[in-house]
């Protein structure tokens, strides 16, 4: 598949995930020029029509989204004939591989994670769209800390297709809330208990319900109360230990009501980890007696209210009935929302203009700028919150950053390289290959680079494009087609027949194109081109004409073999 086009548009770069659904590759938009993710639909699903069909419907409503946290879906399976999906491209790994890798991750990592993932599912869920299938895989961590959660979409057509869901059952069952499994669908307290899952894997290393099969541990969620974090992991705060509790509760009604409100229960953990003060957070409703505020001081909750606070409670008490007017007219005027606007792109006194046109103020974040392809030096490149989410009143506060505009790196040296090193290696450095051109060369062996545009060596932001002259190899002696064209088809000279054997090196990465081109009478022909795995052993029966025969054998774009006959 690997070097296959799809859609006329999506070269195929690299195999870069498999799961039960979906082949991830990473391709390159030949349209416009960016990198992305393609997800293939499995071969043994493909062929459901009913599937696919449910597959692109759902990850059409995701299109919808737009958020800086939320991988943005490009396609969905246009009318090709292939079953796939486009979306962004996520450089990162994902939380499961990295806790596989790495064990537990430290409480403040955790944290800065999962709220991000949140503010995705708050986005979402504001928009009317749940996750349904939400699982560490699909939370992406890129090595700048950003944060990416994917396939959205993919919920809705598993239930629709039973049948499917039913193969991957062991997928999704240490992540899914207790009601979904038993058959009611998605909701935002479901998609919160799959968050609740997640964070205890991140602190802990481990799953709350273990079982072999699907059956097993819907079992054990059904029987067992799982071990508290701050049980496995001393270093969890107590308040922390059980807001995951709260979130992995059996019942929906005991968790939390919105991705917001658990929120800004973390962010509040967040901040007080980082000062160093004491952290309080309210016990979560139950259908028992109520439960007093717990503040934990070191990690410990201090004890019950001691004799003399009751007089302050008193006094407290009476201040509360002089001022409930005024705190009344308060709270009220808290809870009307303003709507965001858009300041992204704009220069600062254009986005204060729109600020305080929408009644609110603005305020550089920490650190203020940061390097932008997107957006020219000195346009705000960065918002928080983001454009037309809702605030209260008293939060009226825009936090942006500034473009630096685009930062600058030098290109990598290609020259000698084989066309697909060269794009391996101007992709590891962070760039792009836009345009290729062939000529003729005696020195520069066929199919590797002459030139590159810009020079090796030369500062230029991250992301360009690089224009590649690739090599055909020595000029025949008379005009004859490229390599890649068939040749005549009348040869002159007498047909001689040539048992030809290709063995794919075991130490390869990935499948590997074999062709073999054939200079005779006829001029230059190809006569296979295909991909084989490492290890592959392959016999081909050449046809040539005349006295003079030169085969070549190229593996993975390298010279195998060059015989003359």
């Amino acid at each position: 598949m690997i070097g296959k086009i799809i859609n006329y548009r999506y070269e195929l770069l690299e195999n870069v995930g498999e799961g039960g659904v979906f082949t991830v590759y990473k391709a390159r938009d030949k349209v416009l020029n960016r990198l992305v993710a393609l997800k293939a639909v499995k071969p043994e699903l493909a062929d459901n029509v009913q599937f696919t069909t449910a597959v692109r419907s759902g990850y059409q409503n995701a299109a919808l989204l737009d958020h800086p946290c939320i991988a943005r879906v490009i396609e969905s399976d246009p009318a090709s004939g292939e079953a796939y999906l486009v979306s962004d491209f996520v450089r990162g790994m994902n939380v499961k591989d990295r806790i596989l890798r790495a064990g537990a991750m430290q409480v403040s990592t955790a944290l800065d994670i999962i709220i991000l993932a949140l503010e995705a599912l708050d986005y979402a869920h504001s928009n009317r769209i749940v996750h349904g299938d939400l699982r560490p895989q699909d939370i992406i961590v890129s090595p700048d800390g950003e944060v990416k959660v994917t396939d959205f979409g993919l919920a809705p057509a598993l239930r629709q297709c039973p049948e499917v869901s039913d193969l991957l059952a062991m997928r999704s069952i240490h992540y899914e809330a207790p009601e979904v499994a038993e058959g009611a669908a998605p909701s935002v307290v479901s998609d919160l208990y799959s968050v609740g899952v997640i964070l205890y894997e991140m602190l802990t290393g481990s799953l709350p319900f273990e079982g072999s099969t699907a059956v097993a541990v819907a079992l054990n969620r059904t029987k067992q109360t799982p071990t508290p974090p701050r049980t496995l992991n001393a270093a969890v705060p107590k308040s922390l230990s059980d807001i995951v509790m709260r979130a992995i509760n059996k019942s929906p009604q005991e968790r939390y009501a919105s991705a917001k409100e658990m929120m800004l229960d973390l962010r509040t953990i967040r901040d007080a980890i980082r000062t160093g003060k004491p952290i309080s957070v309210s016990q979560p409703h139950t259908s028992g007696a109520a439960k007093p505020m717990e503040v934990e001081v070191d990690g410990e909750p201090e004890g019950p209210l001691s004799r003399s606070s009751y007089l302050w409670l008193i006094v407290g008490f009476v201040l509360v009935v002089v001022l409930a007017g005024g705190l009344t007219l308060t709270l009220s005027t808290r809870e009307v929302k303003l709507d965001v606007p858009l300041i992204i792109g704009k220069s600062l006194e254009e986005a204060r203009e729109l600020a305080h046109e929408a009644g609110m103020a603005i305020e550089q974040d920490v650190p203020g700028e940061v390097f932008s392809n997107d957006y020219d030096e000195g346009r705000v490149a960065v918002q928080f919150p983001i454009a037309h989410s809702r605030v209260a009143r008293d939060k009226a506060i825009i936090k942006y950053k500034l473009s630096k505009g685009p930062s600058a790196k030098p290109t990598p040296d290609l020259l000698g390289l084989p066309e697909a090193d060269a794009y391996r290696a101007a992709e590891d450095a962070g760039f792009l290959i836009n345009k290729l051109t062939t000529e003729y060369n005696d020195k520069i062996p066929i199919n590797s680079v002459i030139r590159q545009d810009p020079e090796k060596g030369s500062m230029v932001p991250p992301q360009s494009s690089i224009s590649l002259v690739i090599s055909l190899g020595p000029k025949p002696e008379q005009p004859q087609p490229p390599p890649t064209v068939q040749g005549s088809d009348e040869p002159t000279g007498e047909q001689r027949n040539f048992q030809v054997a290709v063995t794919v090196p075991s130490d390869s990465t990935g499948s590997q194109e074999v062709r073999i081109l054939v200079n005779d009478d006829r001029g230059a022909t190809t006569v296979l081109q295909e991909d084989h795995e490492p290890g592959d052993k392959l016999t081909e029966t050449v046809t040539a004409y005349g006295s003079n025969v030169r085969i070549r054998i190229y593996v993975g774009g390298r010279l195998a073999s060059d015989e003359r006959y």
